[in-house]
């Protein structure tokens, strides 16, 4: 609808068009003269009789021209507009989803695309007081560039844009959009988001005086995807592969789940699952099985990433312990449940302990020395300066309060409950990682430095029920399994799409080159060991060399909230729901400059017209 700023300006044609018209009307007044004869002059009679003040108002070509000429000044003047929605003269920062669920095909194409179509048509529509700043959300939010009024300069940000295999970190990227707004301005920055709202409640965001304008992508969710692959040692000394699996359409799925070890295909198991359900499959492995483990679902659905996975059987092989303790049966008899362990015990440390070469060494309650050599190592209640974290001051009756579930020597661990007579808080160094929580610092830390692996734990098994619990064995299997480690000899390993990668390097090795799962590479340098790779943005099998030790690890996306593709049309901001739309800027787009280049034209046509008429 066309709407006027200044309507009344039209008012200006009546009095302006009349006095067109009245000149148009106006005869010019002659001075009379007395002739003989006007035989000569028949040509003038008719003027001559009509020599008065005003004449009839005849068809007029200049007369026409000259008003419309008038008609489209009048209308310019008006300043006629049309109310759309637009950006509103403010500084705007575009955030794009480039979450794994953004590469949805129920669009017409994959969401990822139509949200970069809408971040163009929005630099399109940016007015000569626009700034804007484009943001990419996936895992770490990246700016793309300055603040800019110059559209082929955007556009150019819009189109480098790429979608990831890896989760949306949508609160970080909202975080970082406010800080590049918070500057003063007259008018409130806007942030507009474009996304199908995978990434849960947004509480606790800081967000400033900033207008948030969210806008939902997506139409349905027709997909079945992998939710989660594991691969772990049974206490039998069996190794198992789990494949959860979900149906996150309307309507029931049967496909085939098909399991690879090393691109050979080894089982394939129909499934069906119904609207909404999950299953688990488990895969029992012996000793001929071993190396890449991958699954796959046969089935065409709208997201292809999460489709497959991959996981790693190491091949059985003996490992080395050396337990140093004054006594402890708990210990002793939950390394001897593993098949895979050599013990040897002692109260004190061997004299050739430097050229025993143990995979793990167990330190009960005894201080390890200096100089410690490459290798596996499990402080209990006792430390060292090169372990993973400093000991602070002792406390009686400390409660875990949480665990690092992720990390692996907690996972499938309940620490819920359990109880220490007394303990020392640690404080992890920079490169050690909370493993268990305590109310005041960490009970446990974990870390690799150096070629060397460790396992710090603040208290003595013998002053707690921990040893008494079902989560014990596991613990201590999770902790052989940590502490034996071989990234460094060439191990493989998966991580989750978007987290680092930590790759142990060789003695006197300070470069690494990975390859990606598209071919390309990247090369670090790292002083210290292990190196950490970040690059893991696409889901598959990436490979690494360092030195002369080749490995390879892979990333999996195993998200139930990537995979559960229904858009969600209104997202949380704490206490504030916004839904897609909402916030959207109305905004004045003015066309008076085409009514003053047509009135120009006219002006031009009209010049010509009278020259001609001469």
């Amino acid at each position: 609808m066309i709407n006027l700023l200044s309507p009344w300006s039209l008012l200006i044609f009546l009095p302006v068009g009349a006095l067109i018209v009245l000149l148009y009307l106006l005869k010019l007044k002659r001075k009379e003269r007395i002739i003989s004869s006007v035989m000569l002059w028949q040509a003038a009679v008719a003027d001559l009789q009509a020599n008065a003040p005003l004449q009839k108002l005849n068809k007029n070509l200049l007369l026409f021209l000259q008003l419309l000429i008038l008609i489209l000044i009048v209308i310019a003047a008006s300043r006629p507009f049309r109310n759309v929605e637009g950006l509103g003269q403010n500084r705007i920062v575009v955030i794009v989803d480039a979450s794994a669920s953004m590469q949805t095909t129920d669009v017409g194409m994959s969401r990822f695309e139509k949200a970069r179509q809408q971040a163009s048509s929005m630099a399109d529509s940016m007015g000569p007081g626009d700034s804007m700043l484009v943001i990419s959300a996936g895992t770490k939010p990246q700016v793309l560039s300055s603040f800019s009024s110059d559209k082929r300069s955007i556009a150019r940000d819009i189109r480098s844009l790429k979608p990831t295999d890896a989760s949306c970190d949508m609160r970080q990227a909202l975080v970082l959009a406010a800080s590049l707004v918070a500057e003063k301005s007259s008018k409130p920055a806007r942030i507009i988001v474009l996304s199908d709202g995978a990434f849960g409640k947004l509480d606790d965001t800081p967000l400033g005086m900033a207008k948030v304008d969210y806008r939902c992508i997506g139409n349905n969710s027709d997909n079945v995807g992998i939710t989660g692959i594991s691969s772990r040692k049974s206490l039998s000394g069996s190794r198992q592969v789990f494949v959860g699996m979900q149906n996150y359409s309307n309507a029931k799925k049967k496909f085939n789940l098909e399991l690879y070890a090393n691109d050979q295909l080894v089982d394939v198991r129909e499934q069906s699952l119904a609207p909404g359900q999950s299953h688990e499959e488990i895969l029992e492995s012996g000793e001929e099985l071993g190396g890449r483990i991958t699954a796959k679902l046969d089935i065409k659905d709208d997201l292809d990433v999460d489709n497959s996975g991959t996981v790693y059987l190491d091949k059985p092989r003996k490992i080395s312990v050396l337990l140093l303790s004054k006594g402890n049966v708990f210990l002793q008899n939950a390394i001897n449940l593993d098949t895979r362990t050599q013990l040897v015990k002692t109260d004190s440390l061997p004299a050739d302990y430097k050229n025993a070469a143990y995979d793990i060494t167990i330190f009960d309650g005894i201080r390890p020395p200096q100089n410690l050599p490459a290798g596996g190592y499990l402080l209990v209640n006792t430390s060292t300066s090169q372990g993973p974290a400093d000991e602070g001051a002792a406390v009686t009756n400390p409660t875990i309060i949480d665990s690092n579930k992720q990390h692996p020597v907690s996972r499938y661990v309940d620490f819920a409950g359990v109880r220490i007579a007394s303990a020392r808080y640690l404080t992890p160094k920079f490169w050690g990682d909370q493993v268990l929580e305590g109310s005041a610092g960490s009970l446990c830390v974990a870390g690799s430095h150096d070629k060397k692996r460790f396992v710090q734990l603040s208290w003595s098994l013998l002053d707690s029920d921990f040893p008494m619990r079902v989560g014990f064995p596991i613990f201590m299997a999770n902790c052989i399994d940590y502490l034996a480690g071989t990234n460094g000899e060439g191990a493989a390993f998966t991580v989750r799409t978007g987290q680092p990668a930590s790759i142990d390097l060789p003695a006197g090795i300070d470069k690494l080159t990975v390859t990606a799962p598209d071919g390309t590479t990247s090369t670090i340098n790292s002083a210290q060991s292990p190196a950490l790779y970040d690059g893991t943005q696409m889901a598959g099998v990436y490979t690494y060399t360092a030195g002369p030790v080749k490995g390879e690890f892979a990333a999996n996306l195993a998200s139930d909230a990537e995979s559960n593709l229904k858009p969600v049309r209104e997202i949380s901001l704490g206490e504030h729901a916004l839904a897609t739309g909402k916030g959207s800027v109305r905004t004045n787009t003015e066309f008076y400059w085409p009514m003053l280049f047509i009135a120009l034209a006219v002006l031009t046509f009209e010049w010509y017209a009278y020259h001609r008429r001469l």
